[in-house]
């Protein structure tokens, strides 16, 4: 579960540079959280919106239900999600440093607005979607759900495209980066597989009495990455350190985990 690349000096040969097991799993981990955390703001965001508009409202961990407002509630955790993934995304540029906690800030605005994102992308398609309820409400105007969906899918797409250069700058060393191949398999450790690994730990914090689509939509959550990888081996603008960088064993994150899954 690493990838390594050898390289020379003035003294011989070094010992292979590889993607460390650490750095895998914090990915992983990282992920795990920000489908969590998506999934949250998007129920929250129903739930504020319904008391809102005059109604009560009730927090699961995989859903949300609510009296006394109409279906325009729905629409909350859609405008929350893509509020705070924006805010997300402007935010990362001023972290500094490429440790675990701008790890698990970029896998949060990409699942915040992924969550989002999907959302609009489906409503034409999906009449009993949460989004499509919502849009129920409005008299609006023939093929405007078109048009959003295929906003929708634009900003998917340039958001997963954009990640890659994200995640390569996580790099260990910059030979790792140092060609189209070595992107992409970089690229494959650090974000795919993880992300994939994420979609099966995340399902203990959805599972209820209550059936929902929450747990069944979890697979979906790793597609847009595919295009994450696509993008790598032509992502020439990551360097990456001259000098070899370790990610610790992440702890603290896998403690937030448990914390979270038993509280």
């Amino acid at each position: 579960m690493t990838s390594d690349v050898r390289t020379e000096d003035s003294a011989g040969s070094r010992p292979a540079i590889r993607i460390g097991p650490a750095l895998v799993l914090a990915s992983a981990l990282a992920s795990t959280l920000g489908i969590v955390i998506a999934q949250f703001l998007d129920d929250i965001g129903d739930g504020i919106m319904a008391i809102i508009l005059g109604g009560e409202a009730v927090l699961y961990n995989n859903r949300v239900e609510f009296v006394g407002a109409d279906d325009l509630a729905w629409a909350g955790g859609f405008l929350l999600c893509l509020i705070v993934g924006l805010f997300a995304l402007f935010a990362y540029p001023t972290q500094r440093g490429h440790g675990i906690p701008r790890l698990v800030l970029l896998w949060t605005l990409l699942h915040v607005l992924r969550q989002a994102l999907t959302q609009a992308v489906m409503l034409p398609f999906n009449d009993d979607s949460q989004l499509s309820l919502a849009y129920a409400t409005f008299d609006a105007p023939p093929g405007l759900d078109v048009v959003i969906a295929a906003g929708g899918g634009v900003g998917l797409l340039l958001i997963a495209l954009s990640a890659a250069s994200a995640f390569l700058a996580f790099t260990p060393h910059r030979s790792l980066v140092s060609n189209g191949r070595k992107r992409l398999i970089t690229t494959l450790w650090i974000a795919l597989v993880p992300a994939v690994a994420a979609a099966f730990i995340a399902i203990p914090f959805f599972v209820s009495d209550v059936d929902t689509t929450v747990i069944q939509s979890l697979p979906l959550t790793f597609v847009m990455f595919l295009a994450t990888l696509a993008a790598a081996q032509g992502t020439t603008t990551v360097q990456g350190p001259e000098d070899e960088r370790t990610t610790p064993w992440p702890w603290g994150l896998a403690a937030t985990l448990i914390v979270i899954l038993v509280f």
